[in-house]
């Protein structure tokens, strides 16, 4: 009982300081986007268009600095640098969308980082000059003879031919990329497939213009296996190819797990191009805290014993 009671004034002690740690963690995360503003000239751009980002500092510290970085939808970093800012805490960055990185229209988004702790972002629209091109394209496995139709989607671009080859396992796409662009195509299962040893969904080796190319999304089902791949201006054949038919009736197919390995392996790209808002170290203190707690509750054990003798 006296135990406990030791136990209970010491825990008592420090509580209050583990709740204003807590607090000052919390507040912090929540107003470290209120302590620089960010905002961009127009809401959406196209290829050749001048992006200029500007906002303020609301506390300028000598020596810090002030990064930009510029994500595209699959949260790949295209371009960062360094911003210009005032005494009075305004900044200014310009980007000029020009380079074989701007290559998918879509959502992109911009993160500002003032110091270690000081971070906003915002989003904007990037649409590309051409329009999209939705079509099927019929493709024959010239070992059964069978076709297979094959839906597609093209942005900067537009496909002339594709042919597939059994003996290779592989599906070549012939495009013509009139800008930076990518392709969304729906592949059969049945037609091409890639597999583990263990039946589960492996990934598909991708080749543009004979570089290997990573695959920027993907969707599975039981049916289909819907691939998002990039490509430059000027490249022409794109090449997608699977594993051997021996691997293709495997029991038990997860057909989820390619696709959620896919979005992990983009949230994680996401955590780490972005800057961390909140600092470490009130974390660390909460645990020098309770070390603190469980010593001095040794202490008084000891001081207890020492008075009994």
């Amino acid at each position: 009982m006296e135990n406990f009671s030791t136990i209970r004034y010491a825990f008592l002690i420090l509580l209050p300081v583990l709740v204003i740690t807590s607090t000052f963690e919390s507040i912090h995360a929540q107003t470290s986007s209120q302590a620089i503003t960010i905002t961009t000239d127009k809401p959406s751009y196209i290829y050749g268009d001048r992006i200029v980002v500007f906002g303020t500092i609301k506390t300028v510290i000598p020596g810090n600095t002030l990064t930009v970085k510029i994500l595209d939808p699959y949260s790949n970093v295209i371009q960062t640098g360094l911003a210009t800012f005032n005494q009075d805490g305004s900044y200014i960055y310009v980007v000029d969308i020009s380079g074989s990185l701007w290559k998918t229209g879509g959502l992109y988004t911009i993160v500002v980082q003032y110091g270690t702790t000081m971070q906003n972002q915002t989003t904007f629209t990037y649409t590309s000059t051409t329009a999209p091109i939705n079509g099927i394209f019929q493709v024959q496995d010239p070992d059964t003879l069978q076709i297979f139709k094959i839906p597609y989607v093209i942005f900067g671009g537009s496909i002339t031919k594709m042919s597939f080859d059994p003996k290779m396992s592989s599906l070549t796409v012939s495009i013509r990329s009139d800008n930076y662009g990518s392709v969304i195509i729906s592949l059969p299962r049945k037609l091409l497939d890639a597999k583990s040893s263990d039946g589960s969904d492996a990934s598909f080796m991708v080749t543009v213009d004979g570089e290997e190319s990573v695959v920027q999304k993907e969707q599975s089902d039981q049916n289909n296996r819907t691939l998002t791949i990039q490509f430059l201006q000027g490249d022409k054949i794109i090449q997608i190819t699977g594993t051997s038919s021996e691997y293709e009736n495997y029991p038990n197919v997860n057909t989820n797990q390619n696709s959620t390995t896919n979005q992990q392996s983009i949230e994680q790209s996401t955590n780490s191009s972005r800057f961390s808002a909140v600092p470490e170290f009130p974390f660390a203190l909460n645990i020098f805290l309770i070390s603190v707690l469980f010593m001095i509750f040794l202490r008084l054990r000891i001081f207890k014993k020492l008075s009994m003798v």
